[in-house]
């Protein structure tokens, strides 16, 4: 790393990660946050110029991959790519051409979501403890609404499928397996006549339906083992267009085992039985995959299951 670049974005780093678990933890206020990350965005942007592509790439990678447990990161990094990408004319003296630029906030991109790439927890874990851990809250899930965990139980099998499409390494797609399995596990919490309603939901129920992406992160968290599959459970319905919830993430933002999710969630929830409506045809529903990739969804990822749905 140049002595440049870790003079000046080390110690706005550290201080921006110290203000963020504040927050987290409940201390601190959202304007002193985003006044950080604002002078944080503005550093990096200016130290394009001043440092080499490949330092500063290093540099975000180990920096996402150190805090990435830390929600608000995500859309401070998202907010980096994009001020990059503006920065072609707006910074006085700059060398690069715009197109350089967009290609290295391109590249950020790819960056930060390898790093955010969770991996199994720990090397040699006993496998069956932590599938019991899993076990435990897919029953409660199942007690309450068996059409949920059924719904889950064939998610984790499309996980799976896909993870193998996208050349992931076997641990990775069984992370990807375990994040399906769990991506509706705060349904449990949701109240019954929402979950089983026979009719389009209002908009005081779809809150309620929409709670139960923290609600499952805030379960899985309760238990040691599963905290790495927390930000898939949390992010499994965010949109690259930013408009998903809970959080609003866009693009790189969104956890790539949340992408998977995403799509492997709406498949199999648009072929499958619901109380409001019949089943969707595989062909239609692939229609729909790709009428909202790059929006909703990851193209990549969308591609990835027209291979394994026609393939």
């Amino acid at each position: 790393m140049t002595y440049a670049l870790g003079r000046w974005l080390e110690p706005r780093a550290d201080a921006v990660v110290r203000e963020l678990r504040r927050h987290e933890n409940g201390a601190g206020g959202t304007l002193v946050v985003d006044a950080m990350i604002e002078s944080f965005v503005e550093r990096v942007v200016a130290m394009r110029t001043d440092c080499e592509r490949t330092d500063l790439l290093e540099w975000l990678g180990d920096f996402a991959s150190s805090y990435g447990e830390i929600a608000a990161l995500r859309p401070l990094l998202e907010d980096l790519s994009g001020a990059l990408a503006r920065s072609a004319r707006a910074i006085p003296g700059a060398t690069a051409p715009p197109a350089e630029i967009e290609v290295l906030a391109r590249d950020i991109e790819r960056v930060v979501a390898r790093a955010w790439r969770p991996h199994v927890p720990v090397p040699g874990e006993r496998l069956d403890e932590l599938d019991s851990r899993i076990d435990a809250l897919i029953v409660r899930l199942e007690s309450r609404d068996p059409l949920s965990s059924e719904h889950s139980r064939a998610v984790a099998g499309w996980c799976a499928r896909l993870g193998r499409r996208l050349g992931l390494g076997a641990d990775e797609v069984a992370f990807a397996t375990r994040c399906g399995l769990l991506h509706d596990v705060g349904k449990a919490l949701t109240p019954l006549e929402v979950l089983n309603a026979p009719r389009a939901l209002d908009e005081r129920e779809w809150r309620l339906m929409r709670a139960h992406a923290a609600a499952g992160e805030a379960l899985v968290r309760q238990v040691g083992e599963l905290r790495p599959f927390a930000p898939a459970v949390r992010s499994h319905h965010e949109r690259l267009d930013g408009k998903g919830y809970p959080d609003g993430l866009r693009l790189g933002a969104i956890p790539l085992m949340a992408r998977i999710v995403a799509v492997a969630d709406c498949f199999n929830a648009m072929i499958g039985r619901r109380p409001y409506r019949l089943p969707m045809a595989p062909s239609r529903a692939l229609d729909q995959l790709v009428q909202n990739r790059g929006t909703q969804f990851d193209p990549e990822i969308v591609e990835a299951m027209i291979d394994v749905v026609m393939g």
